[in-house]
């Protein structure tokens, strides 16, 4: 039989708990005699009434039934006028701008004024080097926000299910860790035009395939922050009888591409093997530092396009460049970094394992007529270390992984390759606190690291740090 966990006994009660910091999650957390309790929309400060809702191995989970204090909800940058009489209110709680934010999965941190947001992602990077990296020493500057942390999501996948009683698409989003849909027909994480195209495409697909239409089960949305043109890609079960009237329904401006991906599986992924174009441009145009992007309905391209300007920005200013370095760009993507630094650089070489992606980053190498980059399809762990043993040379890395950080090949191929520099971006700061350490062991001093708020009202956080080898050997 499983060992019976005795904080299962705690599940059920409700507690009055006083909110002492953050989780790395940005939820409250208080203590219950000696456990820790994380409480979702709890801020730090604030006196909570809260009901047990799990029981973990080291920790509970809470859920709020209500503040003990009459809690005043502050507009960002208004003083709290209670706060003296009661330190148990947080005066950095706001409005969350969504209406279903307590229940949506996409955001965490709505609640909270956005320099509180910004502080605690600088937080978080320092908390996973020096608990996860075991670094002595390090500078994490303050998070790089946005003047206007609002609207600027370029791509949005939005969920669909069939009503057999209103014979209606409903739309909406995923509730946090299910895949019940919370029902709405906004976001304020897009511009109001793709929010716009979000309310009214499902109406439109309910009004013409009428019971057809249960078998699309998801609406992709992609939007050009430079030209302002949408893409519409389409999930579906099977292509519909009646997709020549849904075309002619659909396909007017902002939409210049309509797209379709047949998924048999009901339980499988969104995208099918293939998508078809219905209508339309096979791609979006989108601009980076000057550099033009084509975008097709799989492409990989930074959701925040101000925000990717920002760190394609900071990228090149850590790669130090006098114009005759030798670069490599591992885990490339679509060219992102290699192309917008492709005219500071003697040479850029990518890896990167999704074909598809290497193909788009070679068309917008060609489209651009940039002719010092070549992008090579390989797996990273098992390209690079065969091309140091092959005596390939760079002068930089740029590495930019996914969440799980890098592969230890990959580390120890950087080590071994003697790369003077080594540039890391992050999307995740417990892998890069665990892959720094690494470098650092083999004789790297990483810079100041340096966050950026990629996502706004999300727990997610970017990171730009460089590595320089204090020696190389022989």
């Amino acid at each position: 039989m499983p060992e019976e966990n005795p904080l299962q006994a705690w599940v059920g009660t409700v507690q009055e708990l006083n909110m002492i910091r953050f989780n790395d999650d940005g939820d409250g957390v208080a203590r219950l005699e000696d456990v820790t309790v994380f409480v979702p929309g709890a801020l730090p400060g604030e006196s909570v009434r809260v009901r047990v809702v799990a029981a973990h191995k080291r920790h509970l989970v809470g859920e709020v039934v209500e503040w003990v204090t009459k809690q005043e909800v502050l507009l960002e940058g208004q003083a709290s006028h209670n706060q003296a009489a009661d330190n148990r209110v947080s005066p950095v709680r706001v409005t969350p701008m969504c209406p279903v934010f307590d229940r949506c999965g996409g955001c965490q941190l709505q609640h909270m004024s956005y320099t509180t947001a910004l502080e605690h992602k600088r937080q978080v990077v320092g908390n996973a080097l020096l608990r996860i990296g075991h670094l002595e020493k390090f500078e994490v500057l303050p998070t790089i926000g946005m003047d206007e942390p609002w609207r600027y999501r370029n791509q949005i996948q939005v969920p669909l299910r069939y009503d057999p009683k209103t014979e209606q698409l409903v739309q909406g989003f995923f509730a946090s860790g299910s895949h019940s849909i919370i029902e709405t027909t906004s976001c304020a994480l897009v511009p109001r035009a793709v929010e716009e195209t979000m309310a009214a495409v499902p109406r439109q697909i309910s009004r013409v395939l009428g019971k057809e239409s249960s078998a699309v089960h998801h609406l992709i949305i992609r939007h050009s922050m430079h030209t302002n043109e949408q893409m519409v890609i389409l999930g579906v079960r099977k292509q519909p009888a009646s997709v020549k009237d849904l075309i002619k329904s659909l396909f007017h401006p902002p939409i210049v591409s309509l797209a379709m991906t047949v998924q048999e599986n009901p339980t499988g992924p969104v995208w099918g093997d293939s998508v078809e174009i219905l209508a339309g441009k096979p791609s979006l145009k989108e601009q980076l530092d000057e550099v033009e992007f084509l975008i097709s309905p799989r492409s990989f391209f930074q959701v925040n396009t101000k925000q990717a300007e920002v760190l394609t920005e900071l990228a090149r200013q850590r790669c130090a460049f006098q114009g005759d370095e030798i670069v490599l760009d591992a885990y490339c993507g679509t060219g992102t970094f290699s192309l917008t630094m492709a005219h500071h650089a003697k040479e850029i070489v990518g890896i990167e394992a999704v074909a598809p992606a290497v193909f788009d980053a070679r068309e917008n190498a060609k489209q651009n007529g940039i002719q010092n980059v070549r992008f090579e399809v390989g797996v990273v762990e098992h390209v690079l270390p065969r091309w140091v043993e092959q005596g390939i040379r760079f002068d930089v890395a740029v590495v930019d992984p996914p969440r799980k950080g890098c592969h230890p090949d990959v580390l120890q191929a950087l080590v071994h390759a003697n790369i003077p520099r080594v540039v890391y971006v992050s999307c995740n700061p417990a892998t890069l606190a665990r892959d720094v350490r690494i470098l650092v062991d083999a004789g790297y001093q990483p810079g100041a690291f340096q966050p950026v708020d990629m996502f706004p009202q999300t727990n997610h956080v970017e990171c730009v740090v460089s590595l320089v080898r204090s020696f190389v050997t022989p």
